[in-house]
This record gives C-alpha cells, structure tokens and sequence, in this order.
C-alpha cells in the first residue's frame, strides 16, 4: 500500500482556481491561506446581558444611565455610581471596565440594586479571537464550520481551487439501473451511483456515463468518450483476470500508460491505475465494497493531491471489543467497524459484495500484512468513513 501512495503522490496537474460565493463554498478546496482583515471581535463587548460599570465601582445601588442594545454605541460615558444596561454583543461604553450579569441583580425604576459580585468582567475584548493580519484558515476542505468563520471575517467570496472533473463508467452486462426489472441473473448497478455520491461530496464536476456492456468496441467507445471530457476516469469492473476483462487493454491501447495494476489490499486487489498526458484512470473491481474503500483510500489521496492539499483522513483510537482472526494473511485489510459503548466492534462482514455492512459503520480499520489474529482489548485506529 506504501508504494501505491508514493505512486500517486509522484502525480501532478496544473491548479486551476475560481473565486465562489460562501453560500457555494462548503466541501470546496480552499485555494491558500485566508488572512483576517480585522480584529475579531472588532471593538469591546458584551459577552452576556448585564450592567456596565467601572472597573473600579464598590456601590451597591447604581444609576442607570442608558441602555444599549447589541448593534448601538453608547453615549453616555460611565461615570463612578453610574452604570449603562448592555445586550451581549453590543459595544463596551466609554469609561466601562466589567459587567455584572443581570441574574445578579434587581431593577428599581431607574436604578439597580447589585446583589451579588460577579467574579468575572464578562467582556470579549478587541482581537481577543483574532487579530488583523493573523491566518483564518489554512487550505482544506471547507466545511460548515469554515463558512461561518469566513463570514465573521466579512468575506462574501472565497477563492477555491477547481476540482477535476471526474468521469464514471460502469461496466457489466448484467447490470441494470435502480428501478428497472431485474431478469434472473442481473444485479442493480449501486457502484456508478456511490461513486458519484462519494466525488460530490467533494464538490468535483462528475459525469456518469452509465452502464457499458462488455463489449470491447463499445467499451472502447465510451473510455474514450470519458476520457476527452474529464481529468480523473473511474471504471468499476472488467479489471481482474477473467475472460471479459477488457478494461486493461482497452486502456492501454486508448494511450493510457499503466502505472500499477493489483496490489495487496483487500478488499480492491485488482485495482488497475495509469495516466496519459491529461488524465488519471482508476479501474477497479466490480464489487461494491471494494469500489467505496478504494475511492475512499486512493481515489480521495488523489484529488486532494491534484489540488494542492495532503490527504489527511480522520482517526480516532479505541480498544476492540472483540477478537479478529483472519484466514489469509497475505494482504492488508480494511474491516468495517463501529464505535458503541467506548469500544470498537468489528460489524459482521462477508467480503466485498457485502455492502449493507457500511449501513452501520463508523469506519474501518486496517489490519496489516501478516498480522493473523487482533485480540480483544488491544488498542486499534478507526478511519472514519
């Protein structure tokens, strides 16, 4: 697997960028680091509702001397035995040093009789969250998270990186679409459709190109379709080594130079990759476990690599909640997990064809070459799908 990742981190091609509004922004590449062009919080303010006084007041009965709501800038400045009612949020007025919360008090007209010492000041002073000129963000994969700090910042637009656009072929002849009748020996197409979904999230320009049967001419027909209309193509079947397995050599003699073709992961061994002057080509096997973990895995590392960012999946750490023995040893595996009461659970899994296993999984985690038993207890990393 080590080498598969040196493979397609040696993979380069031009970034292109375009500048989107936030509303258009979220799952998009940020483009380059992202400088706050103001102090935030800009002014003084209000972390809660209460009184402004001094710093330095000791009385216990002040005169109220206005009120300020969040948006509005007092007038009145604070003088010693004076206060002003503020809203969180709104601007500290001139002369003010704390704020007593409103729960620790009693109005009186137009007076307020403080009943108890507050021990905090209960004001966000200027730049305490961010300072003009520091780094916001750095490029990632906005999310909604992101937005929001965007929009505090006053961004209307951000300068996001173009994904590649991706093709997706299907291929089989005993293939049908979701919602057409199935015939004794078909099977629904799930992979073009999950491969879609899994590119989408990721905010890339897809292309499904349907089911393709197999048929050399007209496999080679829609290869070379895809491959005038997109950077990254996706195969899914007709890459192992059975009698209607086209793909290799239809690849091949479409200009496609094959960089790898299986390697020792499980599930996915027949995966097939290659690139020409303008385009990357996944071929992989049909089985739609198989198709989701290698687009999660090497897929993903890709388009992140293409647009400038290193692939840094998620983890989180746990200790399994029961034992794993594996039967054969000889590749590294990815077994589908989830996380329930502090322990991970390995989910019950029969292979690659096996696809409503994911249906309950947090993640997966990877069992090594040669390791042939994981004992229950033992301390193993869940990457989070």
């Amino acid at each position: 697997m080590d080498e598969v990742f040196e493979i397609l981190d040696r993979q380069t091609a031009e970034i292109v960028t375009e500048k989107v509004p936030l509303g258009k922004a979220s799952g998009r590449i940020l483009a380059a680091p992202v400088l706050s062009p103001i102090d935030q919080p800009p002014f003084d303010k209000a972390a809660m509702d209460g009184w402004a006084m001094r710093a330095d007041e000791t009385g216990k009965v002040l005169k109220i001397e206005e009120t300020i709501a969040a948006g509005e800038v007092g007038v009145k400045e604070i003088e010693p035995g004076t206060c002003s009612a503020i809203m969180t949020g709104a601007k500290l007025p001139v002369g003010a040093g704390r704020i007593i919360r409103v729960e620790y008090s009693r109005r009186d007209g137009e007076t307020v009789n403080i009943d108890k010492d507050d021990p905090l000041k209960n004001i966000i002073y200027k730049g305490e969250n961010m300072k003009a000129g520091d780094v916001v963000l750095t490029p990632r994969v906005l999310r909604p998270r992101d937005i929001g700090i965007l929009a505090s910042m006053g961004f209307a637009e951000v300068e996001v990186v173009i994904a590649p656009a991706i093709g997706f072929i299907a291929t089989g002849t005993e293939l049908k679409e979701p919602g057409e009748l199935l015939k004794d020996g078909e099977i629904y197409n799930s992979n073009g459709h999950q491969l879609l979904a899994q590119a989408d999230i990721w905010g890339c320009r897809t292309s499904y190109y349907g089911i393709t049967p197999d048929d050399p001419e007209k496999l080679a027909e829609t290869v070379n379709r895809a491959l005038g209309e997109n950077t990254i193509v996706l195969l899914s079947g007709g890459v192992s080594m059975g009698e209607f397995d086209f793909i290799p050599r239809i690849l091949e003699e479409a200009g496609v130079q094959k960089l790898f073709h299986r390697i020792a992961v499980k599930p996915g061994k027949p995966l097939w990759f290659g690139k020409n002057d303008r385009n990357f080509v996944f071929g992989m096997p049909g089985n739609p476990v198989s198709t989701f973990i290698l687009f999660e895995v090497f897929v993903k590392h890709l388009i992140q690599k293409l647009c400038g960012l290193a692939y840094d999946p998620a983890f989180i750490r746990g200790a399994l909640g029961r034992d794993i023995r594996r039967k054969t040893w000889d590749r590294t595996e990815f077994l589908p997990v989830k996380w329930e009461n502090e322990e991970v659970i390995p989910i019950s899994y029969h292979g690659s064809s096996h696809l409503n296993a994911l249906a309950e999984a947090t993640g997966l985690i990877i069992v090594d070459r040669e390791v042939k038993k994981v004992e229950k207890g033992e301390t193993v990393y869940v990457r989070i799908i």
